[in-house]
């Protein structure tokens, strides 16, 4: 058995490398935000998240997270549960999440409805608290165009709000 470990500033991979199996697990650092829910979820405590001391007059440097290569058992809870995608596991080079293959572990449910008539039209919470950026509210007049100044609007009860989710991400 070897076990591997390697990094660069986008990405941090470890690898364990068997007579008949590889497995290998990739951290993606761009989309990492370090908000913990691997460290979290993780059977094996083998992930754990790495503050740093904020810099006066500095910018607040984003935490990070750590990997020991000795722990993982590259179940691929944290593939499955990551929701910005930051993280894959692969086994012998396909991407491969043995937990949910076994049925062992919770379903995430990604589909997500939004009943956009009981949006108010001056109301994009939704879109902010997004934190991929994938939900985007616009306000549409009767002909389906987009409509910028809702407040200037002759007849505000002509408008609908649209709510549009990159289901592909979601």
């Amino acid at each position: 058995m070897k076990l591997l470990k390697t990094g660069t500033d986008q990405e941090l991979t470890i690898e364990r490398v068997l007579h008949a199996k590889s497995y290998a697990l990739t951290l993606n650092k761009t989309l990492c935000t370090g908000c913990g829910i691997c460290v979290e979820a993780c059977p094996r405590e083998a992930m754990e998240t790495k503050t740093f001391p904020k810099v006066e007059g500095g910018k607040t440097q984003s935490p990070t997270v750590q990997i020991d290569e000795e722990k993982c058992h590259y179940c691929g809870i944290c593939d499955s549960i990551c929701p910005f995608g930051a993280i894959d596991v692969m086994v012998d080079g396909q991407h491969l999440i043995s937990v949910v293959e076994r049925e062992s572990f919770p379903q995430l449910i990604r589909e997500i409805e939004v009943d956009a008539t009981k949006c108010d039209l001056d109301c994009t919470e939704c879109e902010e608290a997004c934190p991929l950026e994938l939900i985007q509210v616009n306000v549409q007049g009767p002909s389906g165009k987009k409509v910028q100044d809702v407040e200037s609007w002759p007849d505000r009860e002509e408008l609908q709000v649209v709510v549009d989710i990159d289901r592909d991400l979601c």
